[in-house]
């Protein structure tokens, strides 16, 4: 019975997966962002290469030019250093400023925009070099492990073919003048950077999915947390119960006490019946302050004739005010003619008793 209960069959609830983000726990690949520099990074190179290599090849051969002093002091050097480093930071820029927003979108894309504080805290468990290590050698750790050696052994063998394809070139390289040799250097970096991106990116959707569904796998839940669950979010039926029979009787509390300020109670005659209290001066249109059917209807006609409130006996006026007009509201003007009536029939025998 009890292994039937740890059983963690069901899918995780929303809930489940809102706390989950809330400590920084979403779905994740770390080769997606990896990918997604890569060939960002390649895109941005297709557009701007040009201006990098022309760059280059001006501070290479500037700096080949150069005619240096026979002692050059420290203060000539970091001058030197510092000028050609900011004009190719000048160029490198754009590109590192899209590889950085390539990574954010990336990230992004995956589990959104999550910013949590619980991960920021000390926990000493973390310093623990047997966690550490049953980290390390857990199933995760070593499922990431071989996938980081099948990549690195993927790339090691891209990258050996595309350079054994340019062995012939090579000795011929020492040769070259520099253009050339930024030509060729580039054409065999941008295809093997080209073949990598491919790979890295069908890697990545597949680590994707994988990650999704290890991190569902991770969150799914007994069927004793769903209901728990249910419970906290929705409350426990019984509690609910409990807490309209309470509302209902302090509702019904609050109508008993407004009957003795009524002007009139519309009866049917047992089964139904509505108090109506109208002041001329500061309502609109007579108000509906309490109604009940059955037992509760009882106890208003009681109650009503306790404190001297007339009783009127119209069948189809009471029904429709029970069923039309909430308590608290006032009657539809479609109402006005017959509640006037009775009203005006009341008024005029309080004063024909006064006299």
């Amino acid at each position: 019975m009890s292994g039937s209960s740890d059983n963690k069959s069901e899918k995780p609830t929303r809930r489940r997966l809102e706390k989950a983000r809330e400590k920084g726990q979403v779905a994740r690949s770390k080769e997606v962002p990896s990918a997604a520099v890569l060939l960002g990074g390649l895109v941005v190179l297709v557009f701007s290469g040009q201006a990098v290599l022309r760059t280059l090849e001006y501070e290479m051969r500037h700096a080949f030019d150069l005619r240096i002093p026979a002692d050059p002091s420290i203060t000539y050097l970091s001058g030197l250093f510092s000028s050609m480093g900011f004009r190719v930071a000048i160029v490198l820029f754009p590109i590192l400023l899209s590889v950085l927003v390539f990574s954010i979108t990336a990230n992004m894309l995956q589990g959104g925009l999550v910013f949590t504080t619980q991960s920021l805290g000390f926990h000493f468990e973390k310093l623990n070099p047997k966690n550490g290590l049953k980290r390390v050698f857990s199933k995760n750790g070593l499922v990431e492990l071989a996938k980081s050696l099948i990549l690195l052994v993927a790339v090691a063998f891209i990258s050996f073919q595309v350079i054994s394809k340019y062995f012939p070139i090579y000795p011929r390289l020492v040769l070259m003048d520099v253009r050339k040799l930024f030509h060729w250097t580039a054409a065999i970096s941008y295809e093997v950077f080209i073949r990598v991106a491919v790979l890295l990116s069908v890697i990545a959707i597949a680590d994707y999915f994988f990650q999704k569904y290890r991190f569902t796998e991770q969150l799914k839940m007994t069927k004793q947390e769903v209901k728990e669950e249910f419970k906290e979010t929705e409350g426990d039926p019984t509690t609910k119960g409990r807490i309209r029979r309470i509302q209902r009787e302090m509702s019904r509390k609050r109508m008993m006490s407004d009957v003795p300020h009524a002007d009139v109670v519309i009866t049917n005659p047992t089964h139904y019946a509505v108090a109506l209290s109208y002041k001329i001066d500061s309502m609109e249109a007579p108000k509906v302050i309490a109604k009940g059917v059955g037992f509760l209807a009882l106890k208003i006609r009681e109650l009503a004739q306790e404190h001297g409130i007339p009783l009127v006996e119209n069948k189809p006026l009471a029904q429709t005010l029970y069923k039309s007009v909430e308590i608290g509201d006032y009657i539809p003007a479609s109402l006005y003619k017959a509640v006037a009536e009775i009203l005006a029939y009341i008024y005029k025998a309080k004063n024909a008793f006064i006299r």
